[in-house]
C-alpha cells in the first residue's frame, strides 16, 4: 500500500539523520557549526519519526505506532539532551565578561528574562511552527494517497461485483439451456422406446 511505502521512506530518511549525528557526536570535533548541523539533522529525524507515527495511526498498525513512539523517546530525546548540552558549551560566556569589563549593579527583570533566553525561546517557537506546518503538510498528502488508494480499491471491487454478476447470469442460462437438452432427450427416449414397442407388437401380431 502506499501508506507503508510512505513509512519506508520515512524510515530510511530517519536512519539516515541518525547516523550522521552520530558519527558526528563520535568525532573528536565538537564545535558550534557541527552541533549546529546535529541540531538541524535532529530536526529532520524528529519530523520522520512523527510523520512515520502519524501513518501508523492512520493504517491502524499498532506495532508501527509503537516503533514510531520508541523512536521518539529513547533515539530523539537522549541526542536531543546532548546536542543542547553541547552547543550549551559552546556559547561564549560574553555576561561573564561583560560584567568584568563594566560592573553595574544588577537588573532584577533583564536578569529574570534575559534577551538571549527570549530570543532562544522565539527561535524555538518558530522551529516547532514550521515544523507542524511540515507535520501537517506531510500528513495531508498520506491522507490524500490514502483517499486515492481506497478510490481505486473500491473501483475494483465494483468490477469485481460486476463480473460476478455477469457469471451468475451466464450459469443460470447454461442451466436452462442443460434443462432444455436434457427433456428433449427424455422426449427422444421415451419416443424410440414407444416405436420399439409398437414394432414388437406388430411382429408378434404378425408371427401368430
Amino acid at each position: 500500500m502506499v501508506t507503508s511505502e510512505a513509512y519506508e521512506e520515512y524510515k530510511r530518511e530517519y536512519t539516515s539523520s541518525l547516523s550522521r549525528i552520530r558519527n558526528h557526536l563520535a568525532s573528536s570535533k565538537r564545535d558550534k557549526a557541527v552541533m549546529i548541523e546535529c541540531d538541524r539533522l535532529l530536526s529532520d529525524a524528529k519530523r520522520c519519526a512523527t510523520a512515520m507515527q502519524a501513518m501508523a495511526e492512520i493504517e491502524g498498525n499498532a506495532h508501527r505506532t509503537n516503533e514510531a513512539q520508541n523512536l521518539l523517546t529513547k533515539d530523539i530525546a537522549p541526542l536531543a539532551k546532548e546536542i543542547n548540552r553541547q552547543l550549551s558549551k559552546s556559547k561564549p560566556n560574553t555576561n561573564a565578561e561583560r560584567e568584568e569589563l563594566f560592573y553595574q549593579a544588577p537588573d532584577i527583570e533583564s536578569s529574570e528574562h534575559p534577551r538571549s533566553d527570549m530570543d532562544s525561546l522565539i527561535q524555538n517557537s518558530d522551529d516547532l511552527l514550521q515544523e507542524s506546518r511540515s507535520i501537517l503538510a506531510d500528513t495531508e498528502e498520506i491522507g490524500t494517497r490514502t483517499l486515492q488508494q481506497m478510490g481505486r480499491q473500491r473501483e475494483q471491487i465494483e468490477n469485481s461485483n460486476q463480473h460476478l454478476t455477469a457469471l451468475q447470469a451466464a450459469t443460470q442460462q447454461a442451466k436452462t439451456i442443460l434443462g432444455s437438452m436434457a427433456y428433449r432427450a427424455w422426449k427422444s427416449k421415451m419416443a424410440l422406446y414407444g416405436m420399439i414397442a409398437t414394432l414388437l407388437a406388430a411382429n408378434g401380431y404378425v408371427l401368430y
